[in-house]
């Protein structure tokens, strides 16, 4: 039994997606193949080749339908015998069901690597890799720049201020220097 790793139960359900792309794959061609080939003389071939198989599964079932009479003559017997055999293909199937498990999921991890080392794929990494590079130097920028802005704002609020002071204070020395002449 392989190691689980924390990824194996993906791998295992990309395994399964890729068997399943590749059967239905497999059905499409074949439902293909076959409609190409149809004619009238290959439709009556076909139909009786069915009424044939059909009359040979007729009989296969009337000779199920005997044996399943004659083991139920036998039931009580094998019902004594049930929890053994029950172990027993439980067992069975546990171990087809891990081996499927790991089958699916070694097909994943191969899909996966595949995939991992396209130069589509790569390219794509090596892009967000620079997106990701431009996106901190754009970060690095902008916050230098408001840093700058905001000193930048600062130092004009303060001239501000300050020419707004001297120009109250000019203001205020000429009202009081108009005030002074009025009346004179």
């Amino acid at each position: 039994m392989a190691t689980r790793t924390p990824v194996t139960p993906f791998y295992a359900i990309a395994g399964a997606g890729d068997l399943a792309v590749e059967k239905v794959r497999a059905v499409g061609e074949d439902v293909t193949a076959r409609f190409a080939k149809l004619d009238q003389k290959t439709l009556q071939a076909e139909l009786t080749k069915a009424q044939t198989e059909f009359a040979k599964a007729q009989a296969e079932l009337t000779k199920r339908f005997e044996a399943i009479v004659a083991d139920a003559r036998t039931a009580p017997a094998k019902l004594r015998e049930l929890p053994k055999t029950a172990q027993a293909g439980f067992t069975t199937v546990l171990g087809q069901a891990e081996e499927t498990y790991e089958d699916l999921a070694g097909r994943g991890k191969d899909l996966v690597e595949r995939i991992r080392h396209q130069q589509a794929t790569e390219d794509l990494v090596s892009s967000a890799k620079t997106t990701a590079s431009k996106a901190k130097a754009t970060r690095t920028t902008t916050k230098k720049t408001a840093e700058k802005t905001a000193q930048t704002a600062r130092r004009n609020v303060k001239a501000t201020a300050t020419s707004a002071r001297k120009t109250a204070k000019a203001a205020a020395k000429a009202a009081e220097s108009a005030a002074d002449k009025i009346g004179d």
